[in-house]
């Protein structure tokens, strides 16, 4: 090989990394924020209250068309076992009937 096409060869070489660079550099910063915004909605959810919850499964329920039967059947959990707290009766009465 002539050096003219070395030199060419080596100056796209270079140019193709540093394109390669800048790709993997924005995929990382995208991927951590992706991450970061997982991890505030994980965080979001525990500073729910438990009435914030229960309305969240009711809404969810609701995209079922069983919003009144969850409530239901929550209301039923707890008047037969009073250990059951009311955000637990509503998660039980959710995977119940969606199952």
């Amino acid at each position: 090989m002539k050096m003219e096409e070395k030199k060419e060869q080596l100056r796209l070489t270079k140019s193709r990394w540093k394109l390669l660079k800048e790709r993997i550099g924005k995929n990382i910063i995208n991927t951590f924020q992706k991450i970061n915004l997982r991890n505030e909605a994980v965080e979001r959810k525990y500073n729910m209250s438990e009435e914030e919850q229960i309305e969240e499964i009711l809404e969810e329920a609701n995209a079922y068309n069983m919003r009144k039967e969850v409530d239901e059947r929550a209301k039923i959990h707890l008047k037969n076992d009073p250990l059951f707290s009311k955000l637990e009766a509503y998660i039980y009465a959710y995977n119940d009937l969606i199952e």
